[in-house]
């Protein structure tokens, strides 16, 4: 169909005579086009993550289940929306235009639905939080349970992710709040609350080092080290501290997971650094030791629960919000046993 007719394919033309002059009015109307959801979500989601390789493995299905939907949308709108590059995926017009419509239309169910449920009494929502794994245990066990309990019409969706992928998340709205720890000063960014902890050697029972009240970090250069990958904040907190990257050279074990780091410790392995309250049930039940360390930049590194400065904050993101100050050990609702003064 040529691309003239495609456009005037989707409207009703009519023919209008005025009796009195005798001059004919042209009018024309859209006709309603209904869309799914699955198709736009498919599309939205490879917009945003700019292939559908990505878009598949955030959604947990399938590609050619996303390439079949995107297709079907084309043939349906009878519009290219994108093009498949050796670059990559390049999005045409209509494609921009299809994204935006797609997020106007999620973005007003989603409002429909909090305004039914505040009609009703009851506070609603999706909440989107970033997080870094740090944090994820002490979300999972302070703050999930309790807020299912108390706002059931609240829903969660939690990304773990690095800090610069939690920053910029936030920037765009992909998220609605970020568990960030050390983040980089942003004046886009608004604090909902901070609280401040020393970096921990997490050292095994067993090595000398766990004797120690506090620590520098010369005092753990002799000992097998996890080191955790450039992108989390641990990192490069110790960049800045760590003269001449020792630390990187002689890291035994380099990570992009805290739980790997984590288990090295537990195994016995070595030692790795971490706040304390990456690892508050280990700690209580004896597995590891967290020794302070005391240098500069080290002895009070903050923990920061983020939003975009002036982002509308529902009573669901309040209520997330104001649960996670409430009850997360990060944000200071619990204090950790003394772990060195055992006997």
């Amino acid at each position: 169909m040529p691309k003239q007719q495609q456009i005037w394919s989707d409207y009703v033309i009519s023919l209008t005579p005025d009796p009195r002059s005798g001059h004919v009015t042209l009018s024309s109307q859209a006709t309603a086009m209904k869309i799914d959801d699955k198709p736009l979500r498919y599309f939205l989601a490879v917009f945003e993550a700019g292939s559908i390789r990505t878009a598949a493995e955030n959604l947990r299905i399938a590609p050619s289940a996303i390439s079949r939907q995107i297709a079907a949308l084309e043939d349906r709108l009878e519009t290219l929306l994108m093009e498949r590059t050796k670059r990559g995926i390049i999005f045409t017009e209509s494609g921009h235009m299809v994204a935006a419509h797609a997020r106007r239309r999620f973005e007003m169910d989603e409002a429909f639905a909090v305004d039914l449920a505040a009609a009703r009494g009851a506070i609603a929502g999706t909440v989107r939080i970033a997080s870094g794994e740090g944090f994820v245990v002490d979300l999972v066990n302070h703050v999930v349970r309790p807020l299912r309990d108390e706002f059931p019409d609240i829903r969660l969706e939690i990304d773990v992710a690095g800090t610069e992928k939690m920053t910029h998340g936030i920037l765009r709205d992909d998220y609605d709040m970020g568990l960030v720890f050390n983040p980089p000063r942003n004046p886009d960014l608004e604090l909902l609350a901070e609280d401040h902890a020393p970096l921990c050697a997490l050292v095994p029972p067993d090595f000398d080092l766990a004797k120690k009240q506090n620590c520098v970090l010369a005092d753990t250069v002799n000992y097998p080290l996890a080191l955790l990958n450039p992108h989390f904040g641990v990192a490069k907190l110790l960049a800045n501290v760590d003269q001449g990257n020792r630390l990187t050279r002689d890291a035994f074990l380099t990570a992009d997971s805290i739980n790997v780091a984590i288990h090295f410790v537990l195994s016995g392995g070595g030692i790795t650094f971490l706040p304390a309250f990456a690892v508050s049930r280990q700690l209580r039940r004896g597995e590891v030791v967290a020794v302070p360390l005391t240098n500069p930049y080290l002895a009070r590194v903050p923990s920061h629960l983020l939003v975009r400065k002036g982002r509308p904050k529902t009573a669901a993101v309040r209520a997330v919000a104001n649960m996670i100050c409430q009850r997360m050990e990060a944000f200071g609702a619990a204090s950790y046993p003394n772990e060195h003064s055992r006997t």
